[in-house]
């Protein structure tokens, strides 16, 4: 039975922040291995969830506010935070970057151009596609919102352009049989990009956390327990079908990931309050700034694998890249928020 609940997640947030910890170090670890490995299912979570968190914890503050005015300037906050931690990791990673796109060879206005299509809709910096997709998402759904446009619909609108993500992915091996919806697609992709690591992607997720964040619904540990344990049996067989039977593009979208990570979602909140003994915002910052600088780092060091001629594929290999790449980059997140607390060097604080 689903009942509303005023106290869902409440003093709850140092859970959320361990959480995202969590999912940064399962991102990293997405990004560290290859199509059809066993754990790639559990790993695909991260993003969803971090779609979910993000919008909850926008929309929760968005119902505190008064007027519409306020939330409007709400949200212009939200998206300057989001622009502010993109322009630092996209400058401070701009020469790997720049040798990773080849933005060097040729420059010109269409680089210009190239750039700012990958800024709006896809990656600049390896992974930058999820802050603009959390923003371009979060503003959707406010204006619908705004637009008195119901959760139901706008869970509708999600759901098709997730089911969209889905086929253009996982299950190409259906979508390709259509010239016609295919001959579409291409067009779409070259002046956008692929819809599963971009903004339609984030909809459905985004909708789910403001109606969790609006309407602190409440359902059984039971019931959302057999759920979950339903719908996560349900996303193997996708992967397992998928994998074995169609032609996978990428392995980003599964259509029992809403549910899986809905319920995740849900049975941490509605779990009892936890107190750890860590400064939990810290870890919120190295969440952050483990996600935004971790793919360039894998890339230089599977670079420099190869170039050493060893095989950057191999299991060993991979275990190398992912235990390096955490390392580094909790090293880095310990540097940064050691040294942004000192004067001059306060403009760190942009990197989470």
């Amino acid at each position: 039975m689903m009942i509303k609940s005023d106290n869902y997640l409440a003093h709850n947030g140092n859970k959320l922040d361990v959480l995202k910890l969590v999912l940064a170090v399962l991102i990293v670890g997405i990004h560290s291995s290859t199509p059809g490995m066993v754990l790639r299912p559990v790993l695909r979570l991260a993003v969803p969830l971090f779609f979910i968190i993000s919008a909850y914890l926008f929309f929760g503050k968005q119902r505190a506010l008064p007027s519409r005015s306020a939330r409007k300037r709400g949200l212009l906050k939200y998206g300057k935070r989001i622009l502010l931690l993109y322009s630092f990791w996209f400058v401070l990673l701009l020469p790997l970057t720049a040798d990773l796109r080849q933005w060097d060879v040729d420059f010109g206005f269409g680089t210009v151009i190239e750039i700012l299509r990958c800024f709006l809709f896809s990656s600049t910096f390896i992974a930058s596609w999820f802050l603009m997709a959390s923003l371009l998402g979060v503003a959707l759904v406010w204006l619908l919102a705004s637009l008195k446009v119901k959760d139901r619909w706008i869970l509708v609108i999600g759901s098709i352009l997730y089911a969209a993500c889905c086929l253009c992915s996982s299950y190409y091996g259906v979508f390709y049989r259509f010239p016609g919806v295919v001959n579409a697609y291409e067009a779409y992709t070259a002046i956008f990009s692929s819809p599963f690591n971009s903004f339609p992607c984030a909809v459905l997720f985004v909708a789910i956390g403001k109606i969790l964040a609006e309407r602190s619904l409440w359902v059984s540990n039971k019931m959302l327990i057999a759920s979950l344990a339903v719908s996560l049996v349900m996303l193997y067989a996708e992967f397992f079908y998928t994998g074995g039977c169609l032609k996978v593009v990428s392995d980003d979208c599964y259509f029992m990931l809403p549910a899986v990570s809905t319920c995740i979602f849900m049975l941490i909140g509605q779990s009892k309050p936890c107190h750890f003994d860590l400064d939990t915002k810290k870890l919120r910052a190295a969440s952050t700034i483990i996600y935004c600088s971790h793919g360039t780092l894998l890339w230089w060091l599977h670079k420099r694998l190869v170039a050493m001629g060893i095989d950057a594929g191999a299991s060993m290999s991979l275990l190398f890249m992912f235990t390096m790449t955490l390392f580094i980059t909790l090293v880095l997140s310990h540097i940064i928020l050691t040294l942004e607390k000192r004067q001059g060097l306060r403009w760190l604080k942009y990197s989470h």
